[in-house]
């Protein structure tokens, strides 16, 4: 249905407060106060519409000023109280609004605050106590009009003070909470930040150079080489690409994930191994089983999981190298990335490698249940995944 959500001013804080008064006052003049009794005067009608006034005036303004809203409604509470247990006529105690401010005091402030405000609320307690065994009480009942009494308003009271203090104290947890939250996040932004810088001073600016050296060199050159270079420079460009979206994504305030990447699936394999083979590599792709369709997040961990086994074939093994990449789809699709070592491995690859490469991977395909072993293979390499499909 259409329009469930309230209007936005019935949300205000100040209306709040102010529909909170009116029903705190109401209730204190007409439960709690002798306007309707037949015993009243008309001064004693009046007196307490009088003081119903600054009842809500204290009320309305309790959340602004808790500790001075209290004492208001504790000086109406207890003097009311004395003065309704000296006059035959009059009846008025607003004593709904004086827990409402210690509500807010208990709520709001710290323990020793609190404390005092319920010690102080003794004094109301005790004189209504008062005014129901003297004046309400038959003889003969007074043991049991006193005990009802006195356990009815130290449970009101104390029930109001203890609810108080816990929702004060849920209140302050949960601001710690967003403090710390926020803290995190802006430490995040920073560390992004940091990031962002280090691969735009470091990383774009090395590769950029590298383009602009395989393009001199490709300008340069015919044949063999020529192609070697266009294809170093189309190499770098794409890279340069994938930096710059990622330099974006880092720089971006919101905690956005790899959705906001390029995606890359299965699809894009033939071109991947393609690629792979400009670079001396003899990659065979196999497949068993039927194919199903796969979630966007999965897709992308395969592609990423080949691409990363490929790239490490290409940097440690060499050109020269075969290599298969074989998916078997079952319950569960299995991918599987070997290679024989029988490449020709270039003095110093290693230094290519960061590392990181296979633990990020194993983070990858934990995150969906999966498991990512790597372990020598004869005289070569074997990379597997198992990623579940239900």
């Amino acid at each position: 249905m259409s329009g469930t959500a309230s209007p936005s001013w019935l949300r205000s804080p100040w209306i709040q407060d102010l529909a909170l008064a009116c029903v705190a006052t109401l209730a204190d003049v007409l439960f709690w106060g002798g306007l309707l009794s037949p015993l009243a005067t008309g001064g004693d009608r009046l007196l307490v519409l009088l003081l119903a006034v600054p009842e809500f005036g204290a009320l309305l303004l309790r959340q602004r000023h808790p500790v001075p809203a209290f004492l208001v409604l504790w000086a109406l509470a207890t003097g009311t109280a004395a003065l309704t247990l000296h006059q035959e006529t009059f009846y008025f105690t607003p004593y709904l609004g004086f827990l409402i401010a210690l509500f807010t005091v208990a709520e709001r402030r710290r323990l020793t605050v609190a404390a005092g405000a319920l010690l102080l609320s003794l004094a109301p307690m005790a004189l209504k106590v008062r005014y129901v065994l003297t004046d309400q009480s038959a003889p003969g009942f007074e043991l049991a009009v006193l005990v009802s009494t006195l356990v009815f308003y130290l449970w009101l009271t104390s029930a109001a003070w203890a609810v108080a203090r816990w929702t004060g104290a849920n209140r302050a947890a949960a601001e710690r909470d967003r403090e710390q939250l926020e803290q995190a996040r802006r430490a995040v932004v920073q560390e992004r930040t940091m990031i962002a810088r280090e691969l735009h001073d470091v990383v774009a600016n090395a590769v950029a150079v590298m383009v602009m050296r395989a393009e001199a060199g490709r300008a340069t050159s015919d044949g063999p080489s020529a192609e070697a270079f266009g294809h170093i420079e189309d190499v770098g460009r794409s890279a340069v690409a994938e930096l710059r979206r990622m330099l974006r994504l880092l720089r971006s305030t919101g905690l956005v994930g790899e959705e906001s990447l390029d995606r890359h699936g299965l699809a894009d394999l033939d071109r991947l191994l393609a690629e792979a083979r400009r670079t001396g590599l003899e990659v065979e792709l196999r497949t068993d089983g039927t194919p199903v369709p796969l979630a966007e997040s999965v897709d992308m961990t395969v592609y990423r999981l080949v691409q990363e086994a490929v790239t490490n074939i290409a940097k440690h093994a060499g050109p020269g190298t075969r290599a298969t990449v074989r998916l078997r789809w079952t319950d569960a699709l299995r991918v599987e990335v070997t290679d024989d070592g029988a490449g020709r491995t270039p003095a110093a690859r290693h230094a290519l490698s960061t590392g990181h490469g296979l633990l990020g991977l194993a983070e990858r395909i934990a995150v969906f249940g999966g498991e990512l072993t790597a372990a020598p293979y004869h005289s070569g390499f074997r990379i597997t995944a198992t990623l579940p499909l239900g």
